[in-house]
């Protein structure tokens, strides 16, 4: 651009001094040739720096296409499997599958189930008899070895589970083992009896892990939280949390565990994973992770703002009338205004 600007500059000059060398043309003919020449070099300036920017707008789309073909190469393919009383939601990534177990069961527990090239890894386990039957001939129809298992929150069955690896961090084996899983599932149990396979059934992690653990060939990696841990599978972009819930009340402790969700949430949407796996609800996406930031916040508002349970728990059901899951919001109720 700038090399064509001054060949058309210079060329005005050139005029203007041949002009002045003849004497044939005034000083006024000169100098409108001089201005026709410099708004001529403007106008081919400005048309070059448009064309730029066309070719720039140009790139930008292409690029911008590119990227939303790659996005729709990589989403999976979806598919859904009805069984008895469970079902089975299947992602297909091509070299692997992600199947979402739903139990149907008095909890809605979902488990899942990663199937590389050669084996299956498993993610939780179902909790009552029905379930798990279904979940193991589940496992069996696939046609591959399923010999580790990532448990954290449920932990039921280890009947089912007989000679697999059983990984989890050190903070999560002490609470299975003895903290607030284990009591969790014990409280369960003597709820329901022996159709809940807590009891003699729990099932206990084997082998500590932590980061990065590769299982059937499939990379993990493990997110410790404490007592408890989220399972990020980096290959389908996805994150594992016991628990989200889009239009779900949450079990909320304290104004600490709060901030904690809050920062957690906030991490997912950072990492922009594709879907989170709840065992609760399913996958979701990330308009349930921003809903329920903004649930939080919400509920972190009132709890400050009102000075009693039953308060609280009115003023949670006015906010967020369509939530399922009360049962939850009384425990948060309790947690957050325990009784003198």
């Amino acid at each position: 651009m700038k090399k064509n600007t001054a060949l058309i500059l210079t060329a005005a000059l050139a005029v203007s001094v041949a002009a002045a060398g003849c004497g044939s043309q005034t000083a006024e003919a000169t100098a409108a040739q001089t201005e026709a020449a410099e708004t001529a070099a403007a106008e081919t300036a400005a048309a070059e720096e448009s064309a730029e920017e066309t070719a720039a707008d140009e790139s930008a789309a292409e690029e911008a296409a590119s990227e939303e073909e790659a996005a729709e190469s990589a989403a999976p393919e979806v598919s859904e499997v009805q069984l008895e009383t469970a079902s089975v939601t299947v992602y297909d990534y091509g070299d692997a599958r992600l199947h979402a177990f739903f139990s149907n069961d008095a909890l809605g527990d979902v488990a899942y189930i990663v199937e590389g090239e050669d084996a299956l890894v498993g993610v939780e386990l179902p909790s009552f008899t029905e379930g798990l039957d279904e979940w193991k001939a589940y496992v069996e129809s696939l046609g591959k070895p399923m010999n580790e298992i990532f448990l954290c929150d449920h932990v039921t069955g280890q009947s089912y589970i007989e000679g697999m690896k059983v990984y989890g961090t050190e903070g999560a084996k002490a609470s299975i083992e003895s903290g607030s899983t284990y009591a969790t599932t014990q409280g369960l149990y003597e709820s329901f009896g022996d159709d809940f396979h807590g009891g003699p059934d729990m099932a206990y992690i084997t082998d500590v892990v932590s980061g990065n653990v590769n299982a059937a060939g499939i990379d993990f990696t493990l997110i410790d939280n404490g007592e408890t841990y989220d399972l990020v599978i980096p290959s389908m972009n996805v994150i594992y949390t016991h628990m989200l819930g889009k239009t779900s009340h949450s079990i909320l402790t304290s104004a600490a565990h709060m901030d904690t969700m809050l920062a957690t949430l906030k991490s997912y949407q950072d990492a922009g994973y594709d879907m989170i796996l709840s065992a609760h609800s399913g996958p979701e996406g990330q308009d349930a992770v921003t809903e329920k930031i903004s649930y939080v916040e919400t509920a972190e508002t009132l709890a400050a703002e009102c000075t009693s349970a039953e308060e609280f728990t009115a003023a949670m059901k006015e906010a967020f009338p369509d939530y399922t899951g009360e049962n939850y919001l009384e425990m948060s109720a309790g947690y957050l205004f325990p009784e003198a």
